[in-house]
């Protein structure tokens, strides 16, 4: 009987490990930048603050991979999450955008900030320190606010925000 469970135990780890190399969503992990995020945007240090903390892991190439994301298939969901967050809005390749897409992003970031939909809950239990303060929140809605208002005019630049 213990050997059976043994040999259980062996398969199943040695299944582990070598679906450890298994990567459904490519080179995911590969792609780093340490480019400015929202490069172009008129955007203050406290935000650029608050980006870091709770936005960047998940949508830019400025993710801090935990021990636990190289190991199947837990790799394989915490990968899912960030590219479909990069594929939804990628801050390290902001002036790749179109105005347009500029503005609906920003549109879509400020009302999931709001409504607190933004960042995930299941992000939020192993990362707390991302969790969006009411402070937060508001400043990150009203940025998205004046800059899409500032993508719209005719110049596509007002006076600019102080950025501390």
């Amino acid at each position: 009987m213990k050997t059976a469970v043994r040999s259980v135990l062996a398969v199943v780890g040695l299944l582990i490990l070598a679906s450890s190399f298994v990567h459904p969503f490519g080179p995911i992990k590969h792609q780093r930048s340490t480019g400015e995020l929202l490069a172009g945007a008129t955007i203050s240090r406290a935000i650029t603050q608050v980006v870091e903390r709770s936005c960047q892991n998940c949508h830019s190439e400025r993710t801090d991979w935990p021990w636990y994301s190289y190991v199947a298939p837990l790799s394989w969901l915490i990968e899912n999450d960030v590219y479909r967050g990069r594929s939804r809005m990628n801050l390290s390749h902001w002036e790749a955008y179109t105005v347009e897409q500029q503005v609906d992003i920003l549109a879509e970031l400020g009302t999931e900030v709001r409504n607190r939909r933004m960042p995930l809950p299941q992000y939020l239990r192993l990362h707390p320190e991302a969790r969006l303060s009411d402070a937060d929140a508001d400043l990150l809605y009203a940025w998205t606010h004046s800059e899409r208002r500032r993508l719209r005019s005719p110049s596509g630049s007002m006076p600019k925000i102080p950025t501390d």
